[in-house]
């Protein structure tokens, strides 16, 4: 009776550590987002793991925009003069920056992927770009499959730039439509999103950037946003 009761104390001693150890590690909520000190350490210590002869070095960090309790945006500004975001998780109980670009083109971040409503597209461009908006697009290209026709889909949503130099906004929710179909029925996604960077009269501009370099680790879920130009929409 003596070893039974022995036993029982030592299973329930056992279940409380392995709880105690889930609940820190995967279900206690978040804590704040590091300070900028912090998050510039850690933003250089990921850019430095690429291995580049470039030493282009964060310098300010512009905001901490979270996606949700356990993902954040985070854009910031070389020394060069050049901008740049990094996307960070929660994970193992801290905030650990996922990837980060020197170059800020737009991307489809999918914070959670599969799940359509946490997408979000990031950037993070200079503001002194001689820019009035950007444009972004879902695309959707016409097709014939299992003798049905699919016709095009164009979809557009537009920002203006002097507001918004960088941004995290969710994907509009009849683009999540779209794509929650095509997750639905087919294993290779249709759709494919681009963006514009347009002046007051609705002409493409030329963003050329600060350097051409990315410095990329990419342990997130991105799509690349294609730059477009006018003669390739409906």
């Amino acid at each position: 009776m003596k070893n039974v009761k022995r036993m029982i104390v030592i299973v329930l001693a056992v279940s409380l550590i392995a709880f105690g150890f889930v609940y820190w590690f995967k279900l206690a909520p978040a804590g704040p987002l590091p300070g900028d000190k912090g998050a510039i350490k850690e933003i250089n210590g990921l850019l430095n793991k690429t291995g580049t002869n470039e030493k282009v070095q964060v310098e300010v960090i512009l905001d901490k925009v979270q996606a949700d309790d356990r993902h954040a945006f985070i854009p910031f500004e070389t020394d060069d003069g050049g901008r740049g975001f990094s996307l960070w998780v929660w994970k193992d109980h801290q905030w650990k920056a996922s990837s980060a670009t020197t170059v800020g083109y737009p991307v489809i971040w999918k914070a959670r992927p599969g799940d359509p409503s946490s997408y979000r597209m990031v950037w993070s461009l200079d503001p002194a770009e001689k820019v009035d908006r950007l444009a972004f697009y879902l695309i959707q290209k016409r097709s014939f499959q299992n003798e049905a026709y699919q016709p095009r889909i164009q979809m557009e949503k537009a920002i203006p730039f002097a507001e918004h130099p960088y941004g995290a906004i969710k994907v509009p929710e009849e683009w999540r439509t779209i794509i929650r179909g095509e997750v639905a029925e087919f294993e290779v996604p249709r759709v494919e999103f681009g963006w514009r960077s347009l002046d007051s009269s609705g002409e493409d501009v030329f963003i050329e950037g600060k350097d051409q370099s990315s410095y990329l680790r990419y342990q997130d879920h991105q799509d690349l946003m294609i730059p477009l130009e006018k003669n390739e929409l409906e």
